[in-house]
């Protein structure tokens, strides 16, 4: 398996859920390549045997680890920059089947250690009827029914903690946080959880002692967190539960390709540049703007930002601009109808040994094009680079963008 996510789901004698869980994944349809399936058997053998898709790996762990030593030996079935941790009674409706899309998306900020979606049964406001106007926000802790976790961060703080009597995705998330890394929660998507179905088959309900969400195991597993983070840590993460979200999670990004990019460019001193696409964000403050979504207006898919353009323009079309120094477009070129037109019509802007520089994600990882339904092509270095050479462009270069899902490629007139 060479997947950029791997879902893992531990399963406990469990096909009454598993089965529509692990058919409402595959049902969204994905891009091929883009995932697979681990699932850990820590029940009887035979009731995976149903299982027999190339996508999806069962491993029977021989005996019960329970969810965190389930999440632990799945871990080591997989090399996935992505991974996400999956109960076994979760349903993707078809509403939200371009769930890992729009998951993977807020990964583009380096910073982001894991995402979480929003569920029917879920605590704090990852919840569907928690009262939340902005669509992603940065928290304090994150649920693990399903979470999507970047593998080199989860790494970084070590990995799974199966020692604790339970709350391994409080310890997960206090972990993360105190690495430097952002926990978001993105209500775009929605994920259906049953809730409980395992730990009360196996601990018994709340109204048995000791068992399933009962004062006795809530007891039991707030000691820990105490022990192993303080009061203090664990306190901000439980009266975070409905604490109002103030921080825009886009307002917080830290802009690591943005930097690539002005490295490329140098001092923007006496320079014209042209920062098409800017959105909310230009690369260079001294940049000329241009967006179809004028200044000040909100832009609804980047979770209520105000568009920053100076120009307000279609960038798909000719632009009235003459002898520009650069021409930066972050995130366009795929979503472009006639890529060879455009390129040529920024061509046509530039000055003699102008500059054109593109981010856009890297299909040598994996088919991006389902990543965005707005995205109209995809793009491997080499592709671009003839189609920039067509277009009249030469000294092509590229750098990695920092992100681990693009590249940015950049020409002279």
């Amino acid at each position: 398996m060479n997947s950029l996510v791997t879902i893992i789901i531990p399963t406990w004698n469990n096909y009454q859920y598993l089965r529509p869980c692990i058919e409402s994944i595959l049902n969204a349809k994905m891009a091929e390549g883009l995932f697979d399936i681990v699932v850990v058997n820590n029940g009887h053998e035979d009731s995976c045997n149903w299982i027999s898709r190339p996508e999806i790996k069962v491993i029977n762990a021989g005996d019960n680890l329970g969810w965190e030593g389930g999440l632990k030996l799945g871990l080591k079935h997989t090399t996935a920059p992505f991974v996400v941790f999956m109960n076994d009674d979760t349903h993707i409706p078809t509403s939200s089947r371009d769930w890992l899309n729009l998951m993977l998306e807020t990964f583009n900020n380096p910073k982001v250690g894991a995402v979480g979606p929003s569920s029917n049964v879920v605590l704090g406001y990852q919840n569907i009827f928690s009262p939340s106007l902005l669509p992603k926000f940065e928290r304090k802790f994150l649920i693990g029914f399903c979470m999507m976790v970047r593998r080199s961060a989860l790494d970084e703080v070590g990995g799974v903690d199966d020692s604790l009597p339970g709350g391994d995705d409080f310890d997960l998330s206090i972990r993360l946080r105190d690495a430097g890394y952002m926990l978001v929660c993105d209500k775009n998507v929605f994920v259906f959880h049953h809730g409980f179905k395992t730990g009360t088959r196996v601990k018994g309900d709340s109204t048995k002692e000791g068992g399933w969400n009962s004062y006795g195991f809530k007891e039991k597993t707030d000691f820990a967190l105490i022990r192993k983070h303080g009061l203090k840590k664990w306190w901000e993460v439980i009266k975070n539960a409905w604490e109002q979200p103030k921080l825009n999670y886009y307002q917080s990004m830290e802009d690591v390709e943005g930097d690539r990019i002005r490295e490329v460019v140098g001092s923007p001193d006496g320079k014209l540049i042209l920062d098409l696409g800017c959105g909310g964000r230009k690369t260079f403050e001294s940049a000329v703007g241009v967006d179809m979504i004028k200044e000040n207006d909100v832009i609804d898919t980047l979770g209520g930002t105000k568009s920053v353009a100076d120009v307000e323009a279609d960038v798909s079309k000719p632009l009235e601009f003459k002898d520009v120094d650069v021409v930066i477009a972050r995130h366009i070129i795929e979503h472009m109808d006639d890529v060879i037109e455009v390129l040529e019509n920024w061509h046509k802007m530039l000055k003699k040994d102008g500059l054109l520089i593109m981010a856009t994600p890297d299909c040598e990882t994996v088919n991006f094009i389902t990543m965005n339904v707005e995205h109209l092509h995809g793009f491997t270095k080499k592709s671009l680079a003839k189609l920039m050479e067509k277009a009249g462009y030469r000294d092509i270069k590229f750098m990695d963008s920092g992100n681990n899902i693009s590249f940015i490629i950049y020409g002279k007139k």
